[in-house]
């Protein structure tokens, strides 16, 4: 049996952690234990959790120094996930969702 936790794990296939995944489970009603099925994997509580897990890749903090980066996504890549969760969104009728310019703080 799969559970829906490990569905999207899999589904996400970028390693991102279980308990932000439960979080957005949480959000959207879904108990990550129950077993992944086509009805869930159809259903709008699902793709949300789904789309909502997508965006959070895009909040992900990206290190880039000269010619070495960690984590960093293309300008393609980031297009491609925000499409994907766009289209989720659409499809469930939620508001989609727009980037903004990206923020640097330098702390001293």
């Amino acid at each position: 049996m799969k559970t829906i936790l490990q569905s999207l794990v899999d589904e996400i296939y970028y390693p991102i952690s279980e308990g932000l995944i439960e979080n957005k489970l949480i959000k959207r009603e879904l108990t990550g234990t129950t077993e992944f099925t086509k009805e869930v994997a159809e259903s709008k509580k699902y793709k949300g959790a789904l789309a909502d897990c997508l965006i959070s890749l895009l909040q992900a903090i990206n290190v880039s120094e000269a010619d070495k980066s960690v984590g960093a996504y293309t300008d393609a890549d980031k297009k491609f996930i925000l499409d994907w969760a766009n289209k989720l969104y659409g499809e469930i009728d939620e508001p989609l969702v727009t980037m903004g310019a990206p923020k640097v703080t330098i702390c001293s």
